[in-house]
């Protein structure tokens, strides 16, 4: 993703603000491209590796039950 230096400066204070409360904090963005009709992302983060890791993992494991739950549910409506 491009991003200017600006919006990258505006999202590093974001983590630096959260650490000054939190052990780690990881940071995604993303947004379409309407000029090329695509969506672009942009993460970073700071604090921990290992814990922001583990909490990436666990919304990843959470995530995918959810979505297994709504089609279940969908597949039972039809």
């Amino acid at each position: 993703m491009t991003i200017s230096d600006e919006e990258q400066k505006s999202i590093e204070q974001t983590v630096s603000k959260l650490l000054e409360h939190y052990d780690s904090c990881r940071i995604f963005v993303t947004r379409h491209n309407g000029e090329k009709n695509e969506s672009e992302s942009y993460h970073t983060g700071g604090g921990n590796f290992y814990a922001q890791l583990g909490q990436v993992r666990e919304w990843l494991v959470v995530q995918d039950r959810l979505a297994q739950r709504h089609a279940d549910e969908e597949e039972e409506d039809n």
